[in-house]
C-alpha cells in the first residue's frame, strides 16, 4: 500500500487536452485496497510563475526550491488538476514507477494548499479521499498492522 507523498513518474500520462508525456506525479491520499489514487502533476517550467516557496494561492500552485526535496530543480505542484486512477492503473503499469517520497510536512502542505486554492473545484468524494475522518484513518491504520492478514 502506498502512502501519501509519494512521487512517483509516468512515462506515458495523456494530459487532460489529450497530449501525451512524462510528468512527476505526487499522490495525495492513501488508498484503501479498491479506492483511486489520487495525483497533481509538478513541472520545472517556470514560464510566468512566482517563485515564492509554499503555497501560491492565487495560481493554485505550490512552490518548491531546487534541492530542498527530492528535486533537484525548481518545481511547481500544479493544483488545478487532479488526477484519478484506479488501483489496477497504478499497480501493474510499466510507464509508473515510484522515485522518492515528501516527509509529512510538506504533503501536509501541499495538501492544505489545494483545500486553500481548489476548495470549490474538489469533488465530495475527493475531499473525502485527502481528508478522510478519523474513523477511516483508524481502520486503515488498524489494517495495516493487522498480524492476520
Amino acid at each position: 500500500m502506498q502512502t501519501r507523498g509519494a512521487i512517483y513518474h509516468h512515462s506515458g500520462l495523456t494530459f487532460f487536452n489529450g497530449v501525451i508525456g512524462k510528468k512527476y506525479l505526487i499522490l495525495l491520499n492513501t488508498p484503501a485496497k479498491n479506492e483511486p489514487y489520487l495525483f497533481v502533476k509538478t513541472t520545472s517550467q517556470k514560464k510566468d510563475r512566482l517563485s515564492t516557496p509554499g503555497c501560491i494561492k492565487e495560481k493554485s500552485l505550490f512552490f518548491i526550491p531546487a534541492g530542498k526535496t527530492f528535486f533537484w530543480q525548481d518545481t511547481w505542484v500544479q493544483l488545478y488538476d487532479i488526477y484519478e486512477f484506479t488501483p489496477h492503473e497504478i499497480d501493474n503499469n510499466k510507464e509508473v514507477t515510484i522515485e522518492g517520497s515528501f516527509d509529512v510536512r510538506i504533503i501536509d502542505d501541499i495538501v492544505k494548499c489545494l483545500f486553500v486554492s481548489e476548495r470549490d473545484n474538489i469533488s465530495g468524494i475527493h475531499k473525502r479521499l485527502l481528508r478522510p475522518p478519523l474513523r477511516d484513518f483508524l481502520q486503515k491504520l488498524k489494517d495495516k498492522f493487522n498480524k492476520n492478514r
